[in-house]
């Protein structure tokens, strides 16, 4: 998929600032809407690529989705995985700020063979089969946020993207003190979501334990920067990796070990908001280090040829 040379995204910032925000319409333009609701609530969107998660957690037009994690907790590769199993039927784009569009696309390379060592040919129908529904942002390093906003309006306007991913909040041209600067900007993420009928997802971090240690689950309340982060949001996932599970992998284990390695697993989603979900929740995952895949049983990894062959 081609991107025009020169493109000013700044000119696809649409009515910026407060003035952004709203039309006025009589309530009885949701009158369907009201009906279909009184039928009972029903869980729509996308899904993510886990069966279990389902009926639990779903992705929709419209909305934010905030994926936080601890540095090395791997949360820009599994948001990868997520919009590689989005991708046959979505058109998709990724600013990821902090990695070139080579590694990006190789790790999702990775993951669709589920393998470390794919075959020439499978690399070219991935190449393939990725240029006709994703689209990446060839920028690294810090990027400011209207340029941010005008990628997000461009894609979604222009080019139809249904999915974007900003990877990550902190290279998007804020001062890391400027709380006011990081409010306004979620503010307007969310409204480019509401308005563009997309789903923006947004990279963040929350903050290291002090004393705790990395066997410290995060929650809510340990994302990284102003306080609305979580409350403009739609949806928070933070993504946990168990470095305990992971440095017993492949080592002589006593009893008592080898009992906290067969009950837990190697990296947890904790669904921490979901505002039009009645679920929040954790989701037991595993890792499969050869793919860079995420399973949902231990070394059960996919292949996704036949989805490449199919659409490429």
């Amino acid at each position: 998929m081609q991107i025009p040379h020169g493109i000013d995204f700044s000119k696809f910032i649409k009515l910026v600032g407060e003035g952004e925000a709203q039309e006025i319409r009589s309530a009885g333009y949701w009158k369907n809407d009201l009906i279909e609701r009184s039928y009972g609530e029903k869980i729509t969107g996308d899904c993510l690529p886990w069966a279990k998660t389902f009926p639990l957690f779903r992705l929709r037009p419209g909305e934010l989705t905030l994926w936080g994690g601890m540095n090395g907790h791997r949360k820009s590769m599994l948001v990868g995985q997520v919009m590689l199993n989005l991708l046959e039927d979505h058109k998709i784009a990724i600013a990821s700020l902090e990695m070139k569009p080579t590694e990006t696309l190789w790790r999702m390379c990775l993951q669709a063979a589920g393998t470390g060592n794919p075959s020439r040919e499978f690399v070219e129908r991935f190449s393939d089969y990725t240029d006709r529904n994703l689209l990446v942002y060839d920028q690294l390093d810090t990027v400011k946020s209207d340029k941010i906003l005008g990628f997000v309006h461009y894609c979604a306007s222009e080019m139809k993207c249904t999915h974007i991913v900003i990877d990550s909040l902190t290279k998007c041209g804020l001062g890391t003190a400027d709380r006011d600067k990081e409010a306004d900007f979620i503010d307007r993420l969310q409204w480019a979501a509401k308005s563009l009928n997309c789903h923006i997802h947004l990279v963040c971090h929350v903050r290291k334990p002090e004393s705790r240690g990395e066997d410290y689950r995060p929650n809510k309340f340990d994302v990284r920067g102003a306080g609305q982060l979580v409350d403009l949001c739609d949806n928070l996932i933070i993504v946990w990796k168990d470095k305990k599970r992971e440095s017993m992998k492949g080592v002589t284990l006593d009893m008592k070990n080898q009992e906290y390695f067969d009950k837990h697993t190697d990296q947890v989603l904790l669904i921490e908001k979901q505002r039009h979900g009645s679920w929040e929740g954790n989701v037991n995952l595993f890792f499969h280090g050869p793919s860079l895949q995420f399973t949902s049983e231990e070394n059960r990894v996919k292949n996704l040829d036949e989805v490449i062959k199919r659409n490429s």
